[in-house]
């Protein structure tokens, strides 16, 4: 059984964990406290679904969801062993859906902000591009809408992050490396808050569009 792990367990976790478990994914959650904490929101997952301290989540995870708000980030992965882990790098550099949530970070890209913080990652940045409503009515998509972009810059990454999305129900489509094809899904980028799933055809042409 492929094994999908959430460091952190907020709005995204609470969100995706249960749809990974329905489509045959064991989920393991972790937080900043303890397992303990997390026993309700395990139980009312139907499926394979346990909690874990996040060291422990990690070391038995296949891919890591980077669950967290950005504030979070630093204490959050330190000390943890990231080295060859697949990590879904999810976050996005602002605290809410308004103009002033934005936090910034200079003339960066928010996934190599990321990077710094785990060390040896496999890193792909995917589940972002849309607010996390979104996701939770569009998975599983109904009808043609049912795109999900990812970059990164390791293709067995991209593969096994495809393979997810696609046990979903979506339509991965690889934007290629995380420098370059991350730019089109971070914060603000030409890909990102259409408050839907594109269709493949409107995928093609946006990226098409895109700067």
């Amino acid at each position: 059984m492929k094994t999908l792990g959430f460091l952190g367990a907020g709005r995204l976790a609470q969100m995706l964990a249960p749809k990974a478990a329905k489509a045959g994914w064991k989920v393991i959650l972790s937080n900043s406290r303890s397992p303990d904490t997390l026993v309700d929101l395990v139980q009312s997952i139907e499926g394979d679904a346990s909690a874990a301290t996040p060291a422990d989540m990690i070391d038995k995870a296949d891919i890591v969801i980077l669950a967290i708000r950005w504030p979070q980030i630093t204490a959050a992965t330190s000390g943890l062993p990231w080295n060859g882990k697949i990590v879904i790098d999810a976050t996005n550099n602002r605290l809410g859906p308004k103009p002033e949530d934005f936090i910034d970070i200079g003339n960066v890209l928010s996934s190599d902000v990321v990077a710094g913080h785990v060390p040896g990652a496999r890193l792909v940045k995917a589940f972002n591009h849309e607010p996390i409503p979104v996701f939770a009515q569009a998975l599983p998509p109904q009808g043609d809408a049912k795109v999900l972009f990812l970059a990164g810059s390791d293709a067995g990454a991209n593969a096994r992050v495809a393979g997810l999305m696609r046990d979903l129900g979506a339509e991965p489509i690889d934007l290629g490396p995380i420098d370059q094809g991350g730019k089109l899904i971070a914060m603000g980028g030409p890909l990102t808050n259409k408050f839907k799933l594109y269709s493949p055809a409107e995928a093609k042409a946006a990226i098409e569009a895109a700067p």
